[in-house]
């Protein structure tokens, strides 16, 4: 198959999106498949604007069989039935040499769409500027609307297909589900020291609201907190810390360093607000580790479940006995079970075989 993957960046110290379009490219490359791929490398919201409504369409490679956009940004121009792609559908119909004459070629992942359900929690990548979230809202939805007429829209979990079910009324038979993957080497190790350490690795922003785990664990006699990740928040979450040295803030943490990280904590802690599925509790659960949520925490059920939960943070980090006591009740080797049914080898054929079905035609 000749496919044509749209993204943000491949790159993974960018994080996020980059680590699910880096890992889908991988699997289809060594499936033998022919990929061609469109990224940018223009940092900040002007360039990524320019990317995704200036760049592409004369970028956009003539001839494949399947268009991928790994977020609805990059699927305003790939080629579908109706809206703004009208001109390279036209193209389509009048040069079937170069597009094969197929027409709804496209598939268009969906992550979450926060900028719509939860656009007060936006943070990354739009900044805490209200000008910019009401510009970045506005046009995400218009790239949402564009994406939601690929003849396959996939979502990571249940929770995020149905919102797009009941924003954009599509039918269900449209919208389907693909679990993300972990990596592979993240198995459970022993632990080097003695020292009671909670953990958290996912963006600094205030979504995930780690403030309130600074906050909480400030609070408590626990013996280190350490903080992976990067975002907005960054300095203002040191600027908490500050006068504990029981906190470490230990930035982008590379694949290499991640099971040693992870096999490094006793508990991982993840206050997020709202996920679109939340891959670093698994990731956590790979390594035998409870993971402690919150219970307004929006989440995927499949994964909060598995955790444990709790109102607020400042008593289950302040009481360490009561802490192990809820640690024990977690049943640890299910949720590894579980977490290692994730692999991107999974992701990868569970798309191949969309790509199937779209050239295929089936309806």
């Amino acid at each position: 198959m000749k496919i044509c993957l749209l993204t943000r960046s491949f790159d993974l110290k960018t994080g996020g999106i980059a680590r699910v379009s880096s890992e889908i490219l991988d699997g289809l490359i060594k499936r033998g498949h022919e990929v061609h791929c469109l990224s940018t490398d223009k940092e900040g919201l002007v360039g990524y604007f320019k990317y995704t409504a200036l760049d592409i369409p004369f970028k956009l490679p003539r001839g494949m069989d399947i268009y991928h956009a790994l977020t609805p940004m990059e699927s305003i121009w790939i080629p579908k039935r109706k809206g703004i792609s009208v001109i390279l559908d036209l193209i389509a119909i009048t040069h079937p040499d170069k597009y094969g004459g197929r027409l709804n070629q496209s598939i268009t992942t969906f992550h979450d769409i926060f900028p719509l359900t939860h656009p007060r929690l936006q943070g990354a990548g739009l900044g805490y500027s209200k000008l910019k979230s009401y510009i970045g809202g506005r046009y995400f939805r218009f790239a949402c609307r564009q994406a939601v007429k690929c003849r396959y829209i996939v979502t990571d979990s249940e929770y995020i297909k149905k919102e797009i079910i009941e924003i954009f009324g599509v039918d269900e038979e449209k919208v389907k589900v693909v679990k993300l993957g972990i990596r592979e080497d993240l198995e459970p190790l022993p632990k080097k020291d003695k020292i009671f350490r909670v953990g958290y690795l996912a963006q600094l922003d205030r979504r995930k609201r780690v403030d309130l785990l600074i906050k909480a664990f400030k609070k408590s006699s626990l013996g280190e907190l350490v903080i992976g990740g990067k975002g907005l928040d960054e300095v203002m979450l040191k600027e908490l810390a500050a006068g504990d040295n029981r906190i470490k803030f230990l930035g982008f943490i590379p694949d290499k360093e991640l099971v040693a990280f992870y096999n490094s904590l006793d508990v991982f802690v993840f206050p997020t607000a709202v996920e679109g599925y939340g891959l670093p509790p698994v990731e956590a659960m790979a390594c035998k580790k409870p993971v402690v949520v919150l219970a307004d925490a929006i989440i995927p059920w499949e994964v909060k479940r598995r955790c444990i939960i709790v109102e607020e943070l400042q008593y289950v980090l302040g009481n360490r006995t009561y802490l192990e006591k809820r640690c024990q009740l977690v049943d640890i080797e299910d949720n590894y079970k579980w977490a290692k049914e994730h692999t991107w080898k999974n992701t990868v054929d569970q798309y191949i075989e969309l790509y199937m079905e779209v050239i295929n035609g089936k309806q």
